[in-house]
């Protein structure tokens, strides 16, 4: 078998999973499906590129390699493909659109650059909103996160890439005890008032904060006070009056720290969407060489 960019795309994005099931729905394949095609991969380098856990899977050495010139050959292609599209795009406007996370902002540097539509940002105040812009198509593409296990079920017709998972951080106020630690136990949180975001259909934040409190031994005390607005949120914070979670990618602010949980418990799927006939559809590959170049570059992975 002679191996296409289809393949190096399946391969890139188990390596950006972890796990095969995981990597089969971002490329909305069946797990067998996509086992079979890894299978077909390795016996035709002659070797396996990847070890099976409990956990899920990471690459063998074999597989560091071929991932690492998977990589550059699906940049370059995709490089191409954008420079094809900037000469054969339409005039359409369109928007990009995009809740919290590092990705609007690369698009708005990088975007324009490789497109000769118009283009124009907005900021999205909830996954839910990007998502349902995404589906009503007043956006052309949507940038989000959720929570992993938390999120919404794509609407039809909106296809949703994942790219990759980052660990979520808790916001400490920097004379809080646990401050100094390199990360912090969940568990040793018990009695602090959490002040979550409001409601999201997008992404269930309490409901994920709860699960993770309950595996950790005790219920959260959640704050009815609800603030969407990082900056007011940390300001809060370092005045004392409780603890959020955030992405790990979150820019630091004065007056607070944020500290990794011990084991992760709960993990951001940064996502990508985009509506079946969205005029960016055809650009797809370049939109998502262009996030996963922003993800590589800012968030951290789960060990």
């Amino acid at each position: 078998m002679e191996l296409e960019l289809r393949h190096l795309r399946i391969l890139l994005a188990i390596a950006e999973a972890g796990s095969l099931s995981r990597a089969a729905a971002a490329l909305m394949l069946s797990q067998p499906a996509m086992t079979t095609q890894l299978r077909r991969i390795e016996a035709s380098l002659g070797q396996a590129l990847f070890e099976r856990s409990a956990r899920g899977v990471v690459p063998t050495r074999a597989g560091e390699l071929v991932i690492l010139h998977a990589r550059d050959a699906v940049a370059s292609a995709d490089r191409i493909r954008g420079r094809r599209l900037r000469s054969a795009a339409g005039p359409e406007p369109v928007t990009v659109g995009g809740s919290s996370g590092p990705f609007l902002g690369h698009l708005a540097i990088h975007l324009p650059a490789v497109l000769s539509n118009p283009v124009s940002f907005v900021q999205c105040a909830t996954t839910g909103e990007a998502m349902s812009r995404t589906a009503d198509r007043s956006i052309a593409a949507g940038c989000m996160i959720e929570l992993d296990g938390f999120g919404m079920t794509p609407p039809d017709g909106v296809v949703v890439d994942v790219i990759g998972l980052e660990p979520v951080v808790v916001v400490l106020p920097v004379g809080h005890p646990l401050a100094r630690q390199e990360r912090v136990d969940l568990a040793g949180l018990v009695g602090e008032t959490w002040l979550l975001p409001p409601h999201d259909p997008g992404c269930d934040d309490y409901g994920a904060l709860v699960e993770a409190c309950g595996a950790a031994g005790f219920a959260p005390c959640v704050s009815s006070l609800r603030i969407g607005q990082v900056g007011i949120l940390c300001d809060l914070i370092s005045q004392g009056a409780g603890l959020t979670l955030l992405q790990g990618s979150a820019r630091s602010r004065e007056g607070v720290v944020m500290r990794r949980l011990v084991g992760d418990p709960l993990l951001g799927r940064h996502l990508l969407a985009l509506h079946r006939e969205s005029p960016l559809i055809g650009a797809r590959p370049l939109l998502l060489s262009l996030v996963r170049d922003a993800f590589d570059s800012r968030c951290a992975k789960p060990d």
